[in-house]
């Protein structure tokens, strides 16, 4: 078990956790294990799932609340942060599509963030309609995910992400001027090789003033086999960063995670190593956060269990698939406590 000395470093809601599904019982048992936030998708189809678009613009009583609703409410009651991965193109189900594919979707994707703040953010619809609530406002959103994938975007292409993210941070400061846009996780190490390691992309990215300007946090995913590699890929961020005059923008690494069993796969491990492995990527994040000003760590995923882009992932998680703990639970509590 890590000592209380690590725990005692471990600022308020610095370490979060990724649940492909919250389930209502599940916010509180994170509370319990000192889950600071909750990183999740809030895909544009959950919420506006018909296809093509109308020709009317959408208005807020188009979209279906429900899922994010749900989300909102189980972290509110908790006290624990809600951080959403604004994806999806509107009107385009297709596995690599962006909001930059039409006119139409970027504009019905802009509507779509400004709702989201006006509902889920400071002074939203949301806490109006549900008063009785703990007032727990959104103030960080991530604007896509692993753009340098093939995954996520078609053709991995830095400049056109960063005009995403330009684009999303205009509209999303314009109704919260105080809050938190994050840059897209890139993968540090990307399995495509057609895309750009992620110090190499964020490099490129960062050429344009505007998208260099856009995000106040910039969000990686450091995933490799050591340890003492993640922490290499941190300081390339970090590097990367300062050469771009931007020394003072936090690094968020929104995902970090093993999976475990046997394989050949590096990000397949013991169960023995995967705990040594998230309590030592824990403890360097934390004795580096103030030298490289990383702000937050995510532990990737929540709960095992079945991930149709991530084959390791499904058994990442603190849970095991039928919501028992694991002792990697423990092992993630000990180290958030404060």
């Amino acid at each position: 078990m890590p000592a209380r000395s690590d725990a005692a470093q471990a600022p308020k809601g610095f370490f979060g956790v990724h649940p492909l599904a919250a389930a209502t019982a599940d916010f509180g048992e994170m509370a319990t294990s000192d889950v600071g936030f909750v990183r999740t998708g809030f895909v544009f189809h959950q919420a506006y799932p018909l296809a093509p678009l109308p020709e009317a613009p959408l208005t807020a009583a188009d979209y279906d609340w429900t899922t994010f609703d749900a989300i909102v409410t189980g972290a509110a009651e908790q006290g624990i942060d809600v951080l959403p991965v604004l994806l999806g193109t509107p009107g385009d189900h297709e596995r690599g599509s962006t909001p930059l594919d039409s006119p139409k979707a970027t504009g019905t994707w802009k509507g779509y963030l400004a709702e989201l703040v006006r509902r889920y953010g400071p002074d939203g619809v949301f806490w109006t309609e549900n008063p009785l609530l703990p007032e727990h406002p959104i103030e960080d959103w991530q604007v896509w995910n692993e753009p340098n994938s093939f995954n996520n975007w078609a053709d991995p292409n830095p400049r056109a992400y960063g005009r995403l993210l330009s684009i999303s941070a205009k509209v999303i400061h314009a109704e919260d001027p105080a809050a938190d846009v994050v840059s897209a996780g890139v993968i540090s190490q990307p399995v495509n090789r057609r895309a750009d390691d992620g110090d190499a992309y964020l490099k490129k990215m960062l050429r344009s003033k505007t998208a260099a300007k856009a995000a106040d946090t910039i969000a990686i995913h450091p995933y490799t086999g050591a340890v003492k590699d993640v922490k290499k890929q941190i300081k390339l961020t970090r590097e990367v960063l300062d050469k771009a005059k931007l020394k003072k923008t936090p690094i968020w690494v929104t995902e970090i995670g093993w999976g475990k069993g046997s394989s050949s796969n590096p990000l397949i491990v013991s169960a023995a190593k995967q705990r040594r492995n998230l309590r030592d990527a824990f403890r360097m994040m934390l004795q580096e956060r103030k030298r490289m000003n990383i702000g937050r760590a995510v532990w990737y995923q929540w709960k095992d269990g079945p991930d149709s882009v991530c084959g390791w992932c499904s058994t990442s998680g603190l849970l095991n698939e039928d919501g028992t703990a694991k002792p990697l639970l423990s092992e993630f509590a000990a180290i958030a406590r404060r």
